[in-house]
């Protein structure tokens, strides 16, 4: 088994673990737009496509690289909600964070 990412711990603590992973249930537990959570999906998808040799030892599957970006995008979006900075960087989809606050 693979390590888990620290975006899917932490969000493991806010969201409860009997729930729904699903992507609409995400969005409708965060008050966020469904939409913005796809397409941090379809971009972790896309980052572990064209970057292979950046992705951790343990993830087989560009779902499993993918989850834990979108994970990390709803933790940015709460705390861009709560008057914290949106980082802006590369793989930090600073645009999706202010669509989804």
């Amino acid at each position: 088994m693979s390590r888990r990412s620290k975006f899917t711990i932490e969000f493991e603590k806010i969201y409860p673990k009997d729930k729904s992973r699903s992507s609409s249930s995400i969005a409708k537990h965060f008050k966020i737009k469904k939409s913005v959570l796809d397409d941090a999906f379809d971009r972790g998808i896309g980052a572990y496509k064209t970057n292979r040799a950046a992705v951790r030892k343990g993830v087989s599957s560009p779902e499993q690289w993918a989850k834990p970006r979108l994970y990390k995008l709803v933790l940015n979006i709460l705390k861009a909600r709560k008057g914290g900075k949106i980082n802006t960087g590369k793989g930090q989809d600073g645009d999706l964070v202010e669509k989804g606050k």
